[in-house]
């Protein structure tokens, strides 16, 4: 509604600008009276654009559409002319030139609704235009956030999982580890249920997660895991001018579970199926403008014939991991996998935000 006020009010001081740079005319009688010109403009402006063109331009009717909107203009003409022979007849001698019937008056006056007709349907396909592609961006940001949130549930049952498996395995054992895990898978849950369900996580908050779900994993390989990892992920310092407050740099944040999934895929294809001693090196740097994050694992398996790691060929984890990176960064990221017979090493690069 605002907007069709502001056309009209623009529209009307148009023509009234006209007048008195061309014409000269200051009498406010003619402003008036070229205020009151405005309702069949109005009129023809809005049976076009919300009767014509939904029941016949949309729908490909043109003939008709043509038919219609030139009787509408035609007829708005005739009632334009009718109003300017009523003012000229009441004395007012500003439209006494085109106050008549005849061809000339009735072409100029179907030319100006001719344009005004045009400009109007233009403006309001370009603005249906402009809504279309709104709407359609927030679908495909809906549709990218719910296969981000499934990809992200894909994650809580894959993950828990295994860790049962590990607690079940342990209860077996009747180990006095079995409490101790508990307590870590617990903390583990209580992040994943309440805390990753923002887009975005504190990176430090990422990190005690990995570190408890690494915890865990110590318990259940003992000295069997040789594990070092290492971080280095303080944000640069603003640049602070003499005599400024010192204000702290805002903290990294990432995408939650992201980096979980690579280390949790280094012990279950890594160490778990070496049956000596497995190693694990796991590093996390704030690089300029972007997050290294490697992870280095030993092996015991051999490459599949093709030349494929075998642990990674069919990884439901991995799968979901690389699916969510694609719907975050597009191609503003990389990840790169490597293995050798001894080791398999994932190497991911991700923008800072």
């Amino acid at each position: 509604m605002v907007y069709h006020a502001l056309f009209w009010l623009c529209y009307y001081v148009f023509g009234a600008l006209i007048s008195l740079s061309i014409h000269h005319i200051y009498d406010p009688r003619f402003y008036a009276e070229l205020l009151s010109l405005l309702p069949p403009d109005m009129l023809m402006v809005y049976v076009n654009l919300y009767l014509l063109v939904p029941a016949f331009l949309l729908t490909r009717k043109y003939p008709l559409y043509f038919l219609t909107v030139l009787l509408t203009m035609s007829a708005t003409s005739a009632i334009n002319i009718w109003l300017h022979h009523l003012y000229t007849i009441n004395g007012s001698p500003f439209f006494s030139g085109n106050s008549e019937l005849t061809v000339p008056n009735f072409a100029t006056q179907l030319i100006n609704c001719i344009y005004l007709v045009g400009l109007t349907t233009g403006l309001k396909f370009f603005k249906d235009s402009m809504e279309q592609r709104r709407r359609i961006r927030e679908q495909e940001k809906q549709q990218i956030a719910l296969e981000l949130n499934f990809l992200k549930a894909q994650v809580h049952p894959h993950f828990f999982f295994n860790t049962l498996n590990n607690l079940y395995s342990l209860t077996l054992q009747k180990s006095d580890l079995a409490p101790e895990v508990v307590l870590k898978l617990s903390s583990l849950m209580s992040y994943m249920l309440y805390e990753s369900s923002a887009p975005y996580v504190p990176l430090e908050k990422e990190i005690a997660n990995l570190e408890d779900y690494i915890a865990l994993e110590r318990l259940r390989f003992g000295n069997r895991l040789s594990l070092s990892f290492e971080k280095d992920v303080s944000p640069n310092p603003p640049q602070i001018q003499s005599g400024s407050p010192r204000i702290p740099p805002d903290p990294i944040r990432i995408p939650p579970l992201i980096l979980l999934t690579f280390v949790e895929n280094s012990f279950k294809h890594g160490i778990s199926q070496t049956i000596g001693d497995g190693r694990i090196d796991i590093s996390i740097k704030a690089e300029g403008n972007n997050l290294v994050f490697s992870i280095n694992n030993s092996i015991a398996e051999p490459m599949h014939p093709t030349g494929e790691p075998l642990s990674t060929r069919n990884g439901l984890g991995l799968q979901n991991v690389v699916r969510r990176l694609d719907l975050l960064y597009g191609s503003n990221y990389h990840l790169d996998k490597s293995q050798t017979p001894a080791a398999f090493r994932i190497t991911l690069k991700i923008p800072l935000t």
